[in-house]
């Protein structure tokens, strides 16, 4: 808390991409220490920034999808959301997510915030919106990737989800977080 950005800072010597896949890249930075003047390798993993969509109903239940994750092999209880799709705004992208994973459309969507998902290693931004009164109207259209069930929960129900384990993605629950502080602070609490 004492010392200035300049005294924590890395210097970036160089960067060179190492491998690109699908979902991601992996570069190479080589960083100069601030403290030893040392340089020091670190892989960066290189992705597009995520977005994810709180659907709230009128009747205040909050639309999620169920599916299956490959890195866990397991079922994931969480906020529909994906990539922020290239040419799009992440808002766009937002939208775009809720209709085809749930079939739910909202008129407008709110931002609660971004997020740095996992900043030792991801370069990316994690964009969190509420849509409110949320409504099935939309066409469902998961990606052909994609095995997705919509589940609803009340609004209420959502931390004892989250402490019996029915919800585990971290980043899904940080998204979450910033739903539930907006709706205990109002529009007006904290920013």
């Amino acid at each position: 808390m004492g010392s200035s950005d300049r005294e924590l800072s890395w210097e970036l010597v160089d960067s060179r991409e190492d491998r690109r896949y699908n979902l991601f890249s992996v570069s190479i930075n080589r960083s100069k220490s601030p403290r030893t003047g040392e340089i020091h390798e670190f892989q960066v993993l290189g992705t597009p920034d995520w977005v994810a969509v709180i659907p709230v109903t009128t009747d205040n239940k909050l639309v999620l999808v169920n599916q299956f994750r490959h890195g866990s092999g397991e079922l994931s209880l969480e906020p529909p959301g994906g990539l922020v799709k290239q040419g799009q705004s992440p808002e766009q992208s937002a939208k775009e997510e809720l209709e085809e994973e749930t079939g739910y459309i909202a008129e407008n969507l709110e931002l609660l915030g971004w997020l740095h998902p996992f900043p030792a290693l991801f370069n990316n931004k994690f964009y969190v919106y509420c849509a409110r009164d949320a409504r099935p109207a939309g066409k469902l259209n998961p990606d052909e990737t994609e095995e997705i069930e919509t589940v609803l929960i009340p609004v209420e129900d959502l931390s004892d989800h989250i402490r019996s384990g029915k919800i585990t993605c971290a980043v899904m629950i940080a998204a979450l977080h910033l739903f539930v502080d907006r709706e205990s602070f109002g529009k007006s609490g904290p920013s």
